[in-house]
């Protein structure tokens, strides 16, 4: 629990500040290309009517950068076409030329680019025709790429010591929820501890009493202490199990190949005769051989856990699936019953610890039993979650690596 607060504490913290880093690095960006963009039409704007022009330049960094341009004369219906001016500017491919100068006379802006050609054009009618103005973008596109380069290399240099610095946060920010949680643990542990040798001699003494020989009344406040006694210790045994979970025992278990087709074949044997008893239908679809890396016993009572919660709140005359299945490299787990479907709200909540979806099953259980078992699979690199249908179709899903 602690380690996936840390871990969305890092993550909320690199969306923002990354969010925040991306927006003025595309700022930035944008800056830039608007300036060059300006400088560029300001070459144009300013060329386009002097046949002889002085090298116009654009000062970057106070550092002078020429613009090659070239100005051209379009006599009507385009019968010749006149360079009036240049700077810089290679004019030996003519096709190359008169292709640009087409390209401008058939835009329908008076301004815009050539991308085929790495230029940007201005057009203005004169009285004998079209006088146009072209300036090589290649040093816009040079200078955006390179910034496009150097922002990135910033921004990812900066994601990486954010990093770390939200990891040496995350550890100081959770450090006192961390810290109560781990009180908050021993506590559970150590109350449970306390509480078993109590409740085992109000049991022993309850068995004594029972084997005696008492009037009816008497024998009833008996077997009442006895009920109650054994509903507790059921309790200690469950808090004892999530404390365990909780700490570094849970995490430190004798992993082995386990044939989990056998444990739920074993479980549903188990539980054939209880769903019977109830009105019940149990039925199973088992695959065989199907080996996963585990502890028997704690798989064993995450299937005991599945199939006791689907024998009580499956509708009287219902029907409980069982299923198990290779899908890839994993094993699929399935525990349906038919009954009362679950709301969304519910099925968002029924594995928290003493959550019990509705006063019906408010009599049954402590609402430990699926938090116990989503612990377990868990503890198995495994995923437990809950499934319902309109139909009335209440499955819970547990998916397991194989082994």
């Amino acid at each position: 629990m602690i380690e996936r607060l840390r871990r969305k504490f890092i993550l909320i913290i690199m969306l923002l500040v990354g969010a925040m880093l991306a927006a003025a690095c595309l700022g930035f960006l944008f800056t830039m290309r608007s300036s060059l963009e300006e400088a560029s039409v300001s070459v144009l704007e300013r060329v386009i009517w002097e046949d002889e022009t002085p090298a116009w330049s654009v000062e970057e960094d106070e550092v002078t950068v020429s613009l090659p341009y070239f100005t051209v004369t379009v006599i009507p219906n385009g019968s010749a076409a006149i360079i009036t001016s240049s700077q810089f500017y290679d004019l030996d491919d003519s096709e190359s030329l008169l292709g640009a100068i087409n390209a401008a006379l058939e835009q329908e802006d008076s301004m815009g680019l050539l991308e085929d050609y790495g230029l940007r054009y201005l057009r203005e009618a004169t009285q004998v025709g079209w006088r146009l103005a072209f300036v090589d973008i290649s040093y816009e596109q040079s200078m955006l790429g390179q910034a496009a380069v150097n922002v990135l290399l910033v921004g990812l240099a900066a994601l990486a010591v954010l990093f770390v610095i939200s990891v040496f946060l995350a550890r100081w920010a959770v450090r006192p929820v961390e810290r109560s949680w781990k009180q908050q643990r021993q506590f559970v542990a150590d109350a449970s501890h306390e509480l078993k040798t109590p409740l085992t001699v109000i049991l022993s003494n309850a068995d004594l009493l029972e084997e005696e020989e008492l009037s009816d009344q008497a024998r009833h406040w008996t077997e009442n202490i006895h009920t109650g006694g054994e509903q507790m210790r059921e309790l200690v045994e469950q808090l004892l199990l999530l404390a365990r979970s909780d700490s570094d025992q849970g995490q430190q278990m004798n992993l082995q190949p386990v044939d989990l087709s056998d444990l739920a074949e074993t479980a549903a044997l188990m539980f054939e005769p209880v769903a019977f008893e109830a009105g019940k239908l149990l039925v199973q679809e088992i695959q065989r051989e199907i080996v996963v890396e585990g502890d028997s016993s704690r798989l064993k009572r995450l299937l005991d856990i599945l199939l006791d919660n689907a024998v009580k709140y499956a509708a009287p005359g219902g029907q409980i699936r069982l299923s198990l299945r290779s899908e890839g490299r994993r094993a699929l787990l399935t525990v349906s019953d038919q009954g009362t479907p679950l709301e969304k709200e519910e099925l968002e909540r029924i594995f928290q610890r003493f959550y019990r979806a509705d006063e019906a099953r408010s009599t049954q259980g402590f609402g430990l039993g699926l938090a116990i078992a989503q612990s377990i699979a868990q503890e198995h690199h495994g995923r437990l979650w809950a499934e319902s249908d309109p139909a009335g179709w209440n499955s819970f899903y547990c998916s397991l690596p194989l082994g």
